[in-house]
């Protein structure tokens, strides 16, 4: 394409060149772009391709201020961006404009010269912005919408290398989010509870700037629950509007990064008094009540929340509200728990990497940890998590059934002997096994078991420990 400019536009140009990555000059290049218009894309977008990251960020500015002149001038702006996403030009470069082009929407792929370094790059600059929980919860909103599953894992593979704390507060938002894909929460728990033991900097709640809230209802007994609250540059504010249906579950959900410089709140109860709701409440706690109760209900009903729910729940502090008592305190809990239903569904395989990563210093963790190595044929290993589940709890039965057959593959014919009375002792005490469907069976096996062993070591003439005496029944 040929570009023709007369003499006033290119001394503008030569300026715009001559000051873009110079400090203090962004009032200047705003009055120049407004004289040039889209005359000036071609330019930027070759001071956007520039080595000098400084005149790289000013481009970027530019075009970006550009793009909101208009649709043609955004079209300009975007068909520029996407020809350096393609073009042979440094891979910097090509991430700016990957990012500009999905802030206006747009999408784009990109071939980098150096996958790895980029890779890292972005992870660095990512971690970087997570400083407060809406930070947080954005990015991972973020992620889910453009990453691919193996993609998400990866960058916060990376992001571990070079800011564990960072990662572990994004992994474990991710594996909060009812919308997160089956196929990446393995991966996520497995680095969440890889990361727990680690020192883990909290994300700031900015507790400094209070919440204002307001409970409306109307004569359907509908709820809107807003929060706002100033931003953290101070000049305007954040709003986060949650509708809550007659049944108590949550209808929609609005959040506002800049809902503008006066009270956030104030427009919005405004417009809705006017639509027939009355301010109910502006308790800050009964709002979170409310909220947590909708979330928890929706949750149950529908898996599934929308996705402004996670970017404002920081502002009634929810957390992980939404998933009720089946929220884990200790965010490596999420990996055990996901750890027993693979042993449970008999994947071994996938379970003890999950295993190994948590604290076995539960009963629960510890004989998962064993189950998954006899099931690998693994019993010398499997005895020492054993060790710990017993220590634990003594009298469960199933502990000394899997001491029995780790002993049993030892080729242990005394030890195996010894668990298997053990089990059948502890199995006639009261427990939650009986209402286990397969345990009768079990304690059939342990017998027969038990009185083969005897007759075997009777033809070899080997001793075996004495069977405990049966204890008294009243």
């Amino acid at each position: 394409m040929v570009w023709s400019v007369n003499d006033a536009a290119f001394r503008d140009l030569r300026r715009l060149a001559d000051s873009l990555g110079r400090p203090r000059s962004a009032p200047h290049i705003e009055r120049l772009l407004k004289r040039l218009g889209v005359t000036a894309v071609p330019l930027l977008g070759r001071q956007l391709s520039s080595t000098d990251a400084r005149r790289r960020e000013a481009a970027r500015d530019a075009l970006e201020a550009l793009a909101a002149l208009g649709e043609t001038a955004r079209g300009r702006v975007t068909a520029e961006l996407q020809a350096i996403t393609s073009g042979a030009v440094p891979d910097e470069a090509k991430v700016v404009a990957l990012g500009l082009l999905s802030e206006l929407g747009e999408h784009a792929d990109a071939r980098f010269a150096d996958p790895a370094r980029i890779r890292e790059r972005s992870a660095i600059a990512l971690a970087a912005h997570l400083e407060t929980a809406a930070d947080v919860a954005g990015a991972a909103d973020l992620m889910l919408q453009q990453l691919e599953p193996g993609d998400m894992i990866e960058m916060l593979e990376v992001m571990a290398i070079s800011a564990p704390a960072a990662a572990h507060r994004l992994a474990s938002e991710l594996t909060l989010r009812l919308d997160a894909p089956a196929a990446a929460r393995e991966g996520l728990c497995t680095l969440v509870a890889r990361l727990a033991s680690g020192p883990v900097r909290q994300a700031s709640a900015l507790r400094d700037r209070p919440t204002q809230v307001a409970v409306l209802v109307d004569a359907a007994a509908r709820l809107v629950v807003i929060a706002s609250r100033r931003s953290a540059g101070g000049r305007g504010w954040r709003r986060w509007a949650v509708l809550i249906g007659a049944g108590g579950r949550i209808d929609d959900c609005l959040h506002e990064d800049d809902a503008g410089p006066e009270d956030g709140a104030e427009p919005l109860i405004a417009t809705l008094c006017g639509d027939g709701y009355r301010v109910a409440s502006n308790e800050r706690e009964h709002a979170r009540d409310v909220v947590a109760a909708a979330a928890r209900r929706t949750a149950e009903s529908t898996r599934a929340l929308p996705s402004p729910y996670y970017l404002g729940r920081d502002l009634l502090e929810l957390g992980d509200a939404h998933l009720g008592g089946r929220a884990a305190a200790d965010p490596a809990s999420t990996a055990l728990a996901h750890a027993i239903e693979l042993v449970a569904a008999g994947d071994h395989a996938r379970a003890l990497p999950l295993l190994e990563r948590c604290p076995l210093d539960s009963p629960d963790a510890a004989a998962a940890h064993a189950a998954c190595l006899l099931a690998l044929h693994r019993p010398g290993d499997a005895l020492a998590s054993l060790d710990r589940a017993l220590a634990a709890e003594p009298e469960w039965p199933l502990h000394h059934w899997n001491r029995a057959a780790a002993l049993h593959q030892l080729g242990d014919v005394s030890g195996c002997y010894d668990a298997l009375r053990r089990f059948v002792s502890t199995s006639a005490i009261p427990s939650g096994l009986f209402g286990d469907a397969e345990q009768p069976a079990r304690v059939g096996c342990a017998e027969r078991m038990l009185a083969e062993l005897e007759r075997t070591a009777r033809l070899a003439g080997r001793p075996l420990p004495r069977r405990a005496k049966p204890r008294a029944t009243s």
